[in-house]
């Protein structure tokens, strides 16, 4: 009971800027709560304690808010605390609530639950700015309110206690300022014997402390460096306390876990770990200590909360900071990796130690990714290259072990452009093989990364494909500028043949012999590799990017829309005729002897090469309208007499409704009609048809509202065909991952115009909510807030329909019943009604977006 409380004490604070009411109490395990038996008016609260699954918290947190109610539907909404929770966590939470909440058939829009998660930060002020509607700063600082009465509590404590009994409270009074830190921790380690064992303990946990969050070790392991023995249980304690310096007396926390009982300690601040890490250690390192823990084996191989000791052992090597996880930057390695590195300046200690942490922890491959990565961030190949080799030999499918191993052979092959660049030797054949292979060997090594992830189905990683196109733009620059093909438009028409045909100059032909056929294959797998990108970002393209919570799966690079537009251009300069590109950006006529590959090329080089680039140009919007009208210029005069493949139709097609969009009534515009027409090319049978055919089937044939029934009920069977293969190809897309991980996004919604002018794309929207930050946009269009504009609403069109059995149905011809997924599932109605909703069309078929009751 006495520890329920003091719990409570702690984030008192935190209430009282929700509600000043006390929570009430409840049966269940997993959430803490004071034991005063009394209703609150507005709020019942509780702690979570995230050592329990989210299904347990889920049903105990159902039951606090259920907890002597009558009804239901009119329950006191619950307020639920976390503590450094990390993003996981919380959408798994949020996800057993809302699977509760539509169980229970609760109305949608009742307040039923409110996630309070408090989370450390280096700089809470500059995240709020960032987010001020989903974000509070609680900081060090106190107002003028809150010193007077600290002051005061403060005089009368130091009356009964001295001030290091009360040292908790003396810092919080005093901000935790740096100077009253370091001059705390000076007075505190005065007179301390540096050479026994339990300074050496102070300096383990102020290390573990310092680098990992929440970390302890646990008072067995303790005992076990001590070298205690314990001979009676219920003095335990009393011995462990005797064996404690003064100094540790005063600066360990002793904790308790309610799950488990194990018993543990800390330091009682991280700024005071961090500062007597400083002081104590004197002339020794923190490599040099990181090193001593590691292999300190009585602790390493102590039987009892071993487990968690190890988790934080491991963090303390290989966790990377994030600032999306409340750290103060971004990190390549853990910061204490990066500290060896940069403030000992000493890169090969860093090395030995993740070589011990990799013995230590029984050879485990992610140490070796490790090892690989920092040994090629400073340029030390070789040894990288063996490193890499070791994690993938024993985790040969995982695909973020294959990145790693392509990056090494990627970082290599830049590092022998730049030697040859800097080295003033002729660019030629023999002087570039041992580059080129390089080049090739980090290709192959990405499309093994690519197949693995593919198989992968309970992970996301689409590194391999971006990383392939960014080394083959590479290869490509150096190919271009060796002395046979570097002179002018004689040489690209030179290393076009060679790339594109079986032809192969004599200058190259005995030192690329081993490479020609890997080289002829370039263009066409990196042509695949951009397609597949452009397909997975229509699919889950999303407003923020996922917090890469993971230490080692974690891609180089993040793949975004306009870093895809970005590579596709890079990649269609190279495989186009640099004078041509420069007339149709100058307006002048078209070239008339280019061939279907040069125009291709050049599409790819404006940025109409695939349904992501395109649509991209409705943010970038610099140069977007005359990019689009010389891409739609190169596509034949009537394409519906060419004879032009599935791919191209689709970028054809899109690139029409993006020039609309930014161009309204553009007389290059085909009309609605003629893409439709220009659809019938897809094939009939639509399991052969590629996911953006089968969106522009859905997106094309709605049914217009002066459509005859037979026209209608003809685009319906299109649409209800699309849609069924849509769905189908989404699951697989999807793999074992849950939906949450992989937003879906939408592309178009319907609009109240005709034609063209009916497709009113996302980033119309743009000028109505660009007042808010990304986060705020996302808590708007969530809460249903965003649909209510009436800049919004004036777009769009309401479509009328009706709910059964949790369905959404609208109606189709001969009174035939189409349902609709809606992209909200608790904004269904749990009874039967006739609605309204906006229609969105998306990768996985049609949406229901703004789902409102009509009223009776």
């Amino acid at each position: 009971m006495s520890h329920i409380n003091a719990t409570l004490q702690q984030i008192q604070p935190v209430k009282a800027c929700v509600r000043k009411h006390l929570p009430v109490v409840v049966k269940g395990t997993c959430l803490l709560e004071t034991h005063k038996e009394e209703q609150m008016k507005d709020l019942r609260c509780a702690v979570v304690k995230p050592s329990y699954s989210v299904a347990v918290v889920a049903e105990h947190a159902v039951e606090l808010r259920e907890y002597e109610e009558q009804d239901p539907q009119k329950c006191l909404p619950v307020l639920l605390l976390t503590e450094d929770s990390d993003k996981e966590y919380l959408d798994d939470l949020k996800n057993e609530l809302e699977v509760a909440i539509n169980t229970k058939r609760i109305q949608y829009g009742t307040l039923c639950f409110i996630l309070l998660n408090c989370r450390r930060s280096y700089d809470p002020e500059k995240r709020c700015k960032e987010s001020p509607l989903e974000n509070v700063a609680v900081t060090h600082k106190l107002s003028a309110e809150e010193k007077r009465k600290f002051a005061g509590k403060r005089q009368v404590l130091e009356k009964q206690y001295e001030p290091e009994f009360i040292l908790t409270f003396v810092l919080m009074s005093e901000e935790f300022t740096e100077d009253y830190v370091k001059q705390f921790v000076e007075h505190l380690l005065q007179g301390i014997n540096r050479h026994t064992v339990v300074t050496r303990l102070i300096l383990y946990v102020a290390l573990l402390n310092t680098y990992v969050q929440n970390s302890f070790i646990s008072q067995s392991h303790c005992e076990a460096l001590l070298a205690l023995t314990i001979h009676m249980e219920r003095f335990r304690q009393h011995e462990f306390e005797s064996s404690l310096s003064e100094q540790a007396k005063l600066v360990f926390l002793h904790l308790r876990d309610d799950k488990t009982h194990i018993e543990s300690i800390r330091i009682i601040h991280p700024l005071v770990a961090k500062e007597i890490l400083q002081q104590l250690l004197g002339s020794k390192t923190q490599s040099s200590l990181a090193m001593d823990l590691l292999c300190e084996n009585v602790l390493f191989e102590h039987r009892f909360g071993r487990e968690e000791y190890l988790s934080f052992l491991r963090a303390l090597f290989m966790r990377r900071s994030r600032i999306s996880k409340g750290d103060k930057y971004d990190s390549s390695f853990s910061p204490l990796i990066e500290h060896v590195c940069e403030n000992e300046k000493s890169p090969d200690k860093a090395i030995d130690l993740l070589k011990e942490a990799f013995q230590h922890f029984h050879k485990d491959p992610f140490f070796a990714q490790q090892l690989a990565r920092l040994h090629y961030t400073y340029e030390k190949f070789e040894e990288a290259k063996h490193w890499a080799e070791t994690a993938a030999s024993q985790l040969p499918n995982n695909s973020y072990i294959l990145d790693t191993k392509g990056q090494v052979y990627r970082k290599w092959f830049q590092a022998k452009c730049t030697a040859i660049d800097n080295g003033n030797v002729p660019k030629t054949a023999q002087n570039t093989a041992d580059a080129v292979e390089t080049a090739l060997k980090a290709l192959e090594c990405f499309q093994e990364c690519e197949r693995a992830a593919e198989a992968d189905m309970e992970n996301i990683n689409s590194s391999g494909f971006f990383s392939e196109v960014k080394v083959g733009c590479s290869l490509l620059k150096l190919i271009s500028s060796l002395q046979v093909f570097a002179n002018g438009a004689n040489g690209h028409s030179e290393c076009m043949k060679y790339l594109l045909t079986d032809y192969i100059p004599e200058e190259v032909e005995q030192a690329w012999g081993p490479f020609h056929g890997r080289l002829k294959k370039l263009q066409k797998t990196m042509q695949d590799a951009l397609e597949w990108i452009s397909e997975d970002l229509c699919y889950f393209q999303t407003d923020i990017v996922a917090d890469e919570e993971g230490t080692h799966q974690c891609p180089e690079e993040k793949i975004s829309q306009p870093l895809l537009a970005k590579r596709s251009s890079v990649y269609g300069k190279y495989f186009s005729e640099g004078y041509s590109t420069t007339l149709l950006q100058s307006g002048q006529p078209i070239p008339t002897n280019l061939t279907p590959f040069q125009k291709r090329m050049i599409i790819y080089h404006l940025g109409g090469s695939n349904m992501t680039s395109i649509l991209s140009k409705l943010t970038d919007q610099k140069d977007a309208i005359p990019d689009l009208q010389c891409i739609l210029s190169l596509y034949p005069k009537n394409p519906l007499k060419a004879n032009i493949g599935q791919r191209d139709i689709v970028s054809y097609i899109v690139a029409n409704i993006t020039l609309n969009c930014l161009s309204p009534q553009n007389p290059m515009v085909a009309s609605v009609k003629n893409l439709q027409a220009l659809c019938h090319q897809f094939p009939s049978d639509k399991r052969k048809c590629l996911p953006g055919a089968l969106f522009l089937l859905t997106l094309l044939f709605w049914p217009e509202d002066d459509d005859t029934d037979h026209e209608k009920e003809t685009k319906y069977q299109f649409v209800q065909s699309a849609v069924e293969h849509l769905e189908k190809g989404y699951w697989t897309k999807m793999k074992d991952i849950p939906q949450r991980k992989r937003r879906l996004y939408t592309h178009f919604f319907l609009g109240s115009g005709n034609g063209l002018d009916k497709f009113v794309h996302k980033r119309k929207f743009e000028s109505v909510t660009k007042v808010f930050s990304v986060s705020e946009k996302r808590m708007k269009w969530f809460r249903g807030e965003a649909w209510k504009k009436p800049e919004i609403a004036k777009m769009l069109k309401s479509v009328s329909g009706w709910t059964e059995n949790g369905v959404v149905y609208l109606e189709g011809p001969q009174k035939k019943k189409f349902s609709i997924l809606p992209l909200h599932v608790p904004s269904v109605p749990h009874s039967d009604e006739n609605i309204t909703f906006y229609l969105g069309f998306t990768f996985r078929g049609l949406v229901a977006c703004n789902i409102i009751v009509k009223q009776k």
